[in-house]
């Protein structure tokens, strides 16, 4: 009961940001295109951006190797359900042409050590990349929100925090059984 509950819960988050970024894109660009100093058209949201796409890809990256190489079967729950949310956010990106994450060599180190371990060492290092990452996605987006004066903008970075935050907790939580 308590995962058919939380597999419509992440249904409708998921549907949910994915509606109020669409929306909030579409808003956003023809903001932009009237004025070329609004919200994405300031200085240090493309850095922003881009920090929050890089740290969006490895977190796909190492989800999608957890998939194969996990040995807890909540690890890799976790997995797969982070791999289907980054999945969706960077189909969602693509399609309101934000240019694809450039890898950054933080998200190359990370993948490099995972790949190295195997069992419980492998579980144990994915799911503290995963806290590590997601409080870094945290920063980011929270800066993205406080830099942006676009009200949609503020209100998906709002529901973004929300999440990050869950899978924060969540995998601290199962962090803290493997240990």
């Amino acid at each position: 009961m308590e995962t058919n509950h939380q597999n419509s819960r992440r249904e409708f988050i998921g549907k949910s940001v994915k509606s109020a970024i669409l929306f909030g894109a579409g808003a956003s660009i023809l903001s932009s295109i009237a004025s070329p100093s609004s919200a994405f058209g300031q200085t240090q949201q493309p850095a922003l951006q881009a920090r929050i796409a890089a740290l969006g890809s490895t977190s796909l990256k190492t989800s999608q190797l957890a998939l194969t190489k996990a040995s807890n079967a909540e690890v890799k729950m976790f997995a797969k359900f982070e791999a289907a949310e980054q999945e969706t956010m960077g189909k969602i990106l693509k399609e309101m042409g934000t240019p694809a994450p450039v890898e950054d060599k933080e998200g190359k180190d990370v993948l490099a050590k995972l790949t190295s371990l195997n069992g419980a060492a492998f579980d144990k290092a994915f799911m503290q990349a995963q806290v590590d990452t997601h409080l870094k996605l945290k920063e980011a987006v929270s800066a993205l929100m406080k830099a942006s004066t676009d009200k949609h903008v503020q209100h998906v970075t709002s529901l973004a925090l929300a999440t990050i935050q869950e899978h924060t907790e969540r995998g601290t939580m199962l962090l803290n059984k493997l240990v």
